[in-house]
């Protein structure tokens, strides 16, 4: 019976993936017990907000002047696709704005070894656009976030960010058109974004 129930404990796990956070990525220790393509069900980023199966994300601009996308491609592409199929199809910079839906969430290390950090790849699709020009990949999701490639609307408020509402905030007080009480709350919220220590 115990047997059976690790069985089904262990069939559930693999079934809806695993979680991981972006710091648990570069822990070699971690990242050694995963292999390229392995998905996840839950990613943590860097900035703490989490990507699951179904969040929404936006594409940004291309970080290149030539127009294309640096880590956003056509189709469900892998590391594996790569060596067989030669480098990904980019897409232009007229998918910027284009809002899609997250499929899956895969792993990669960074090097052709297990001992080598993690890098994140989504496969994506835009619900509005054809059947079959719907999938997308983005590859090294923290890059393509760090380079605004991608947007994530449930990003967490950075310290600068927090700093420029409460200033806002400050001045709407000083106007009349906020109350003492409510300036109090918001410096409450956003105290500890602007004193945390990275």
């Amino acid at each position: 019976m115990n047997n059976l129930i690790l069985a089904l404990l262990l069939f559930a796990n693999v079934c809806h993936g695993q979680t991981l956070t972006y710091d648990q990525t570069q822990d070699i220790n971690v990242a050694s017990n995963y292999s390229n393509g392995d998905t996840l069900s839950i990613y943590t980023l860097k900035d703490g907000s989490e990507i699951k199966l179904g969040s929404e994300l936006k594409f940004g601009t291309p970080l290149n002047t030539n127009r294309l996308f640096s880590r956003l491609w056509w189709g469900e592409y892998s590391i594996s696709k790569a060596i067989l199929l030669g480098p990904p199809l980019q897409l232009e910079d007229v998918y910027t704005g284009e809002k899609v839906i997250v499929t899956a969430i895969k792993v990669y290390h960074t090097k052709l070894t297990k001992k080598s950090p993690l890098q994140i790849y989504l496969f994506v699709q835009n619900p509005t656009a054809p059947a079959l020009a719907r999938n997308r990949t983005i590859g090294d999701l923290e890059m393509a976030i760090e380079t605004k490639e991608v947007i994530n609307p449930n990003a967490a408020m950075t310290r600068e960010q927090a700093i420029i509402k409460l200033k806002e905030a400050k001045d709407l007080v000083d106007l009349g058109m906020m109350s003492q009480v409510e300036f109090d709350e918001l410096k409450s919220k956003l105290t500890p974004i602007i004193i945390k220590k990275e």
